[in-house]
């Protein structure tokens, strides 16, 4: 196995350096090339001075041997060398090639005819000492480009300090630009854990002791790390940074979170000093019972560490939250009848539903039948996880002749007369009569952040036959809401309609097949194989979490329609894409969390692989993993074989009407109403009838608070407040949040808000992401609000918007490849070479090769230093111009070798001008 190392943008492996030809046996043919040579041209007698002899082509030849064979064992070692060889002279795949040596023999007046370097004489003689001086300077070349390279890496691997700079260093290879990355993320992590340790002591000395602030110790550690992070911004990418941030992050709540020892030690000292707030407020120390109190330290999470200050405003909210449940009166009745019972409070409850379970695996037609019922009903509407598959039964429904209209938080597609929706589920209409309604992935309703959504309609959708699809681990679920609400209950079973079989071996990334599709976790590894993939020859779609829904579509129809062979996807994938996939290959079973490693979970190992196989299309389906997934075909099957398991959590959520009810009750009762915040740290506090759990509402509070922040003047209503802090914002994207600010002071004061167009002909596939992903966040807004104050033309941003994702498919979609070096033209997917076949021939047959005036210095030409002075790249330089003599003689300097050197001058014998039009080879 070789090894691996960047170039460019592909992989360079030592086991890839291209062979050298067989020198021997050129050399024993050359004669008999020479004269194939001048046949197939056509040349006369007098025009074989236009080809250089066999003796001379020998003596190239025999340089040419060396230099390659130098080369050859310099790339073996090192492979990332060869870029830079590449970058300074000529594709070193393209100069080992026969037919270039046979050019450079016979034809050519120098070794790079590209770059015009490294000529053999003068007016195309040749100088035997010349080729000695190419010999030696390139040999210095290797040895100088070596030593550099092994210094560089000693340099990075023994010595390396957080002031060194990628760009002074001496290798600039690719090797060495990753390798500096590597060390200075390992060097800046190796740097914070001391940091983290350091404070850790600290804060340890201070509970033995007694003496000292903690609180204090923690923020001096913080900003100890905010320094370090804030000396990198311009060394590394933001999103390196921001992802090593996160894995500090992570290590800090190891250590500083519940249920370390450490935090076990903070609560200590927290609970008495809580327990004081009490007193003062004349409250009995009881109020707060243990497992409250382990609630709100786990929602403070690193918050414990702040100061008092902070600490006594959170907790006085908290006491806020539990004295209003706790109460006697009416504001504790109020509270607990519409958030303990909430499903009471529905107009759903008003007729006796019928529940039908389509409950099965992947591939087994579940919500195809589903689907069926819902286009027979008069009225019906389809909620799905994703707008992706919304949008999918958009377009099946329309062209079933079912009038559907499309409704998503950012994207409404009314058709007139429409007597079906196909939305989001968050989007559902809970308070329209449907006569049908389908719930797709019905096992969401466990998701911690999500699941609410899948509650909520269930509990809520106003129709009188609800379809719900998914399998069988939340049928206990089921049954208990079911009768909660009072409704009948049918479950139908299915099973796969293909067959699934685990293949015997791993295999290697080179084994993919076409209509294979490898399974990632992370957009990094996707972009990652997708390059490694194509370098494979194979086109490759691509579609991960957070690309938009319209480009996860394309990618997905090209894959679809065999525009491609491969497809790459994160865990997206599991969610009802529809997809002609044969064989599921995992590249992993494990998956990053807040930057730990977790293996994946049975269920979604089943759900993922049971993507594999299409009804009539692939009857069997397939699944396997990569080589370097240790015992990873055994969990897969130990995954098919398992049972699922019964979940017993069942998330809620709050929604508008709930918090509006509450609100309305308080005041009818002469109580103060409660800001969103408040309602939403109530509802987090809340202990709710089995089997239902509060999701994690941390980001929902986060957003409601700074929406109180901004909203100073109390200008919002209570739809505005809650609308705003249920917005889709990504709070680990920083340009989201900060566009998400910015469209919300600008709201509250009442300024215009106006769409910013995106620079779609960008190159750059993490700008148009977050782009993209901003101006669906104002599209959300705009249409939440009813376009109030925001001011843009929907026709001029939803094409501009379909440009920029044009264009981040054109670079997901498109092979990476290199550009002909000469021209700047796309090369083709097989071209092995630098340059373009255009310029190759331009080059290869143009007339009037030779030197040029005022070319500079260049080994073996006038003004020559010798090897110090280095090979000289003349790439940017405008055309050349000659000035022609009777009998194509040149004048001007470095029309030869050195004067007074031998065959320098004109001493060399007759001068040769090759004849260039119409050679053939």
């Amino acid at each position: 196995m070789g090894r691996f190392f960047l170039k460019g943008e592909t992989i360079v492996s030592s086991t890839d350096i291209p062979d050298l030809i067989d020198f021997d046996s050129l050399s024993s043919i050359l004669e008999s090339e020479r004269k194939s040579l001048l046949k197939i041209n056509n040349f006369s007698q007098d025009d074989e001075g236009f080809v250089r002899s066999t003796e001379d082509a020998n003596k190239i030849l025999e340089t040419l041997k060396f230099i390659q064979k130098d080369l050859s064992t310099l790339f073996g070692e090192f492979p990332t060398l060869m870029g830079l060889f590449d970058t300074e002279f000529v594709a070193f795949e393209e100069f080992i090639q026969r037919d270039f040596i046979l050019d450079i023999l016979f034809l050519e007046d120098c070794m790079i005819p590209e770059k015009e370097m490294f000529f053999f004489g003068q007016d195309g003689g040749l100088n035997p000492n010349i080729l000695e001086l190419h010999l030696k300077t390139l040999r210095d070349w290797i040895a100088l480009k070596k030593d550099k390279h092994v210094a560089n890496q000693t340099l990075i691997k023994d010595n390396f300090n957080i002031d060194m700079k990628s760009q002074a260093m001496e290798c600039q290879c690719v090797a060495c630009q990753a390798d500096f990355r590597t060390r200075l993320r390992e060097y800046l992590y190796d740097q914070c854990v001391e940091i983290v340790n350091a404070g850790k002591a600290k804060i340890e000395e201070v509970f033995e002791t007694g003496k000292g602030d903690v609180s204090e110790l923690y923020t001096d550690m913080q900003k100890s790390l905010d320094k370090i992070f804030h000396s990198v911004r311009f060394k590394l990418k933001r999103s390196t940074v921001n992802r090593l941030e996160s894995q500090v992050k992570s290590y800090m709540r190891e250590i500083f979170t519940a249920p370390s020892e450490l935090a076990a030690k903070q609560k200590n000292y927290l609970v008495p000093f809580f327990k004081k707030l009490m007193v003062q407020e004349e409250l009995n120390q009881d109020l707060i019972t243990d497992e409250e109190y382990d609630r709100f330290l786990a929602q403070l999470n690193t918050n414990i560490w702040r100061n008092d200050r902070f600490l006594e405003r959170e907790f006085k909210k908290l006491l806020k939250s539990v004295m209003f449940l706790k109460r006697k009166d009416i504001s504790g009745k109020i509270l607990q009848d519409y958030l303990g019972e909430f499903w009471i409070h529905s107009q759903a409850r008003t007729i006796t539903r019928k529940i039908i379970y389509h409950m099965g695996p992947t591939n087994s037609g579940k919500t195809y039948h589903a689907i069926e019922a819902l286009c027979q009903a008069k009225k019906g509407c389809y909620l799905a996880p994703l707008r992706l598959l919304a949008a999918e039964l958009y377009d099946k429904m329309n062209t079933k002749g079912v009038t559907t209209t499309l409704l998503t938080g950012e994207e409404i597609i009314e058709v007139e007369g429409a007597t079906h929706y196909a939305s989001t589920i968050e989007m559902a209409k809970l308070h329209e009569y449907f006569d049908c309604c389908v719930i797709d992935e019905i096992q969401m309703i466990t998701d911690s952040q999500r699941g609410w959504a899948w509650t909520r309609a269930l509990v809520n959708v106003f129709a009188d036959e609800v379809h719900i699809c998914g399998d069988a681990s939340v049928l206990n679920l089921v049954k208990k809401i079911v009768e909660l609400c009072g409704d009948v209950l049918e479950v139908r079973n299915y099973e796969r309609m293909t067959k699934l079989n685990v293949e015997n071996r791993p295999i290697t990334l080179g084994e993919l097949q076409k209509s294979d599709a490898l399974i990632v976790f992370s957009r990094r590894n996707a972009l990652k194989y997708k390059t490694d993939l194509e370098r494979l020859d194979f086109k490759v779609s691509i579609v991960y979490g957070r690309l938009s829904p319209e480009v996860r579509r394309e990618q997905a129809r090209k894959f679809d329609q065999g525009e491609t062979d491969i497809i790459v996807a994160t865990d997206a994938i599991s969610m009802g894409m529809n997809l002609p996939i044969r064989r599921i290959v995992f590249s992993t079973l494990t998956k990053y969390i807040d930057s730990k490693e977790h293996p994946i979970t049975e269920s979604e190992i089943k759900q993922i692989a049971g993507r594999a196989g299409r009804y009539q299309r692939y009857p069997t389906g397939f699944v396997t993993c990569l080589q370097k997934e240790e015992n990873g075909l055994d969990q897969i099957r130990d995954a098919l074989e398992a049972t699922l398991e019964q979940q017993d959590k069942c998330m809620v959520g709050p929604d508008l009407e709930i918090f509006s009810q509450v609100n309305e009750a308080l005041e009818s009762n002469g109580l103060s109403r409660l800001r969103l915040s408040e309602f939403l740290r109530l509802f987090n506090t809340m202990i709710f009838q089995l089997p239902f759990f509060c999701v994690d509402l941390k980001e929902m509070i986060e957003l409601a608070e700074m929406v109180e922040d901004a909203d100073v003047g109390n200008k919002l209503t209570s739809a505005e407040t809650f609308g705003f802090a249920c917005s889709p914002v990504n709070l680990g994207l920083l340009e989201h949040v900060q566009y998400y600010v910015w469209i919300l002071n600008n709201y509250v004061t009442g300024n215009m808000i106006h769409n910013e167009k995106i620079d779609f002909k960008s190159g750059d596939i993490d700008y148009l992401e977050t782009t993209i992903k901003c101006v669906e966040l104002y599209q959300w807004l705009s249409r939440h609000f009813g376009k109030n104050l925001f001011v843009f033309d929907e026709q001029d941003l939803l094409h501009n918007k379909g440009q920029a994702i044009e264009q981040l498919n054109t670079l997901l979609s498109d092979k990476i490849v290199p550009t002909c070096s000469s021209c700047g033209t796309k090369l083709s997917d097989k071209s092995k070479f630098a340059i373009c076949e255009e310029c190759f021939k331009t080059r290869r047959f143009r007339n009037n090769r030779g030197s040029q005036r005022g070319f500079g210095n260049k080994p073996g030409r006038e003004g020559d230093k010798g090897p110090e002075s280095g090979p000289n790249n003349n790439r940017n330089r405008g055309p050349r111009k000659f000035d022609r003599r009777p009998g194509g003689q040149k004048s001007g300097p470095g029309a030869g070798g050195p004067p007074g050197a031998p065959g320098g001058g004109s001493d060399n014998g007759p001068r040769r001008r090759r004849k260039r039009s119409n050679f053939k080879k």
